[in-house]
């Protein structure tokens, strides 16, 4: 009979195991992040977005809803506008992207790669800051204050939402891709032999320390927001929603102030 003893498998940092344990993956992570200044102030950015973003979420979107059912009576509207207008932000997007990846990758010099992947970061960051915006005025408190005295507020709203997911949507798809080649440059063909074997690994961990946390912060503001419901006025919600807009708005903007200061190669 064939022996089908498993291998061990030895990594880079010392390990003798089979299968790769979650300890050796989250250190992998925590060097990644320690050994390389680029991919530390992206995955920074990373994180700040994705605290931003949930932070919002829970609280504005529950808000604007409630809002919308109860007072606009767009509620259904809403959600039709974001399930149809999804698909198309999609198509457009990653048509964009695809394209720019292409041209990229014809470019043989890493540095100026880097140098166009980091003037995209900086249009993302416009992209998402506007999406942040425009979501931060489908607040209600700001809603009813800026727009409750014109004929069109019924309505208005849905444009506002429409224009967050525009926004926000397209953004992040050009992001993601975005990302995933700074990463590749920078972790799978870097100089760090350590690291460089185990892209996926931490490419996978930082997709759920990300998911993690957004599930915390999520319901922290969602729970924030349903005690505070009768006053979204006051302070703990406003400085709930200024800390989410504020992380959203400088987050992806940190990578590129750190290169332009050189603080990371």
């Amino acid at each position: 009979m064939q022996n089908r003893t498993a291998s061990i498998y030895t990594d880079p940092l010392g390990y003798s195991h089979t299968v790769p344990p979650l300890s050796l993956k989250i250190r992998l992570y925590l060097s990644a992040l320690l050994d390389v200044p680029f991919y530390r102030y992206g995955e920074i950015g990373n994180l700040a977005y994705t605290t931003g973003k949930n932070i919002l979420d829970g609280v504005i979107l529950y808000a604007m809803f409630s809002m919308a059912e109860t007072e606009l009576k767009v509620a259904a509207v809403l959600g039709i506008a974001a399930k149809y207008a999804y698909p198309g932000i999609t198509v457009v997007s990653s048509t964009l992207v695809s394209g720019f990846i292409d041209r990229l990758e014809a470019v043989s010099k890493t540095g100026k790669q880097i140098s166009a992947l980091i003037k995209a970061l900086v249009g993302i960051g416009l992209g998402q800051s506007m999406g942040a915006l425009f979501l931060l005025l489908c607040f209600p408190p700001v809603y009813k204050y800026l727009f409750y005295g014109i004929q069109s507020k019924t309505y208005l709203i849905v444009v506002l939402y429409l224009l967050y997911q525009i926004c926000d949507g397209s953004s992040q798809i050009v992001e993601g891709r975005t990302w995933f080649k700074i990463m590749e440059i920078k972790l799978r063909r870097g100089d760090n032999k350590v690291l460089s074997p185990h892209f996926w690994v931490i490419y996978a961990v930082s997709l759920n320390v990300q998911l993690l946390l957004g599930q915390i912060f999520l319901w922290s503001s969602l729970g924030i927001a349903t005690m505070f419901s009768p006053d979204l006025t006051s302070p703990a919600v406003l400085l709930t929603v200024c800390v989410g807009f504020i992380a959203v708005v400088v987050s992806k903007f940190i990578l590129p102030v750190a290169y332009r200061f050189r603080l990371c190669s």
